[in-house]
């Protein structure tokens, strides 16, 4: 019975009521929320409640948002962010777990950057769960600060990590020098076994340029560097002048990934050694040829290749030729030895991924 009137209440009158007290009920949450919430119906994707910061997530106002579809909006969002916001109801309304993203805004000065957390839930409103009638709930926390105490934090962490690293590098490059000053030494008072602690000096030396060429950097290692360090190093090991060219096209882009780079160094390092050993005077020349997909590092030295050298039946092994062989990548690589006149020219290609050029 109506209160007033007397007359017994009809069942749509209370359901009418009940809905009227749940839509303010729902209205004060959102209101009182400290996050943007907004509410659609589905399948129209009409907007039907929403607080102040879902508006100013939508970058418009409630008077122009309300009523209206994303593609109706009247809002500063562009075409292409209403389609995705669009896109993003049709997956809400297809998976019951929703949908969550992280969305970037422009903030009020038009300049700097709202950066939110936006959750999208399909809520059922009738009895009838196969009903393609319902809700769509949104929630969007603003997570700005968050994100960039979290950067800060990352940045932190990679300067630090990157410091680390170069102490290491410094450590390794004076602990291999040490123990190649300590082989010289030796060299020194056994003679019988200088060549080959020699040329032990030598490698340690080469990987130790490595090394110190990633002290003051982190990432790959710049191969014209790199190629000039163990130039210097062989140079003044054997007391012997080296001319080092370097040609092409922008060498200085040409980098080598950190597993190909002490290989490389060794290979020029011996190849180097081998020129001086065996050459016949002095003009050792170490070229560097920047191409447009690949490089070519050629050593050249007066000397002449034995009768019938092929260098396909060099074995592989711990020292000389083989070493090369060993060192360079099988499928990134090419090693050729001929001759040239009074001269024998050693050529090593690489290409990616043994190199790589950097943008």
């Amino acid at each position: 019975m109506h209160p007033l009137s007397g007359v017994p209440e009809g069942a749509g009158h209370l359901d009418a009521v009940r809905g009227a007290r749940a839509q303010a009920s729902l209205q004060r949450v959102l209101e009182t929320a400290p996050m943007a919430m907004a509410l659609f119906e589905w399948p129209s994707r009409r907007l039907v409640q929403m607080n102040q910061l879902a508006a100013e997530f939508l970058q418009g106002t409630i008077a122009t948002l309300s009523g209206r579809a994303p593609a109706q909006w009247q809002t500063a969002l562009s075409s292409a962010d209403r389609s995705e916001f669009d896109a993003s109801l049709e997956l809400a309304a297809e998976f019951p777990t929703g949908v969550r993203r992280e969305v970037v805004r422009l903030g009020a000065d038009g300049l700097s950057t709202r950066v939110w957390d936006m959750r999208l839930v399909s809520a059922n409103t009738t009895d009838d769960e196969a009903s393609d009638q319902g809700q769509i709930l949104l929630v969007a926390a603003e997570v700005t600060d968050l994100r960039a105490a979290e950067q800060e934090r990352f940045d932190a962490a990679i300067a630090q990590r990157g410091m680390l690293v170069q102490e290491v590098h410094h450590r390794i490059k004076n602990n291999l020098q040490g123990v190649a000053g300590l082989l010289q030494q030796a060299s020194a008072r056994f003679p019988d076994v200088a060549p080959i602690l020699s040329d032990a000096v030598g490698q340690l030396q080469a990987i130790a340029q490595v090394y110190g060429l990633q002290v003051g950097s982190s990432g790959p290692v710049g191969l014209s560097g790199l190629l000039t360090a163990v130039t210097t190093s062989v140079q003044k090991t054997f007391n012997h002048p080296i001319e080092v060219q370097i040609e092409g096209e922008e060498p200085q882009r040409w980098r080598l990934p950190e597993a190909e780079s002490i290989p490389v160094a060794l290979t020029v390092n011996e190849l180097l050694t081998n020129a001086i050993k065996h050459g016949s005077q002095p003009g050792v020349v170490c070229r560097f040829v920047a191409g447009p997909a690949d490089i070519a590092i050629e050593i050249r030295g007066c000397a002449r290749l034995r009768d019938g050298f092929d260098l396909a039946s060099v074995p592989s092994g711990a020292s000389g030729l083989g070493l090369v062989r060993a060192l360079l990548p099988r499928r990134a690589a090419e090693f050729s030895l001929r001759q040239d006149g009074q001269q024998v020219v050693a050529r090593v290609t690489l290409r990616p991924p043994a190199v790589r050029k950097d943008g």
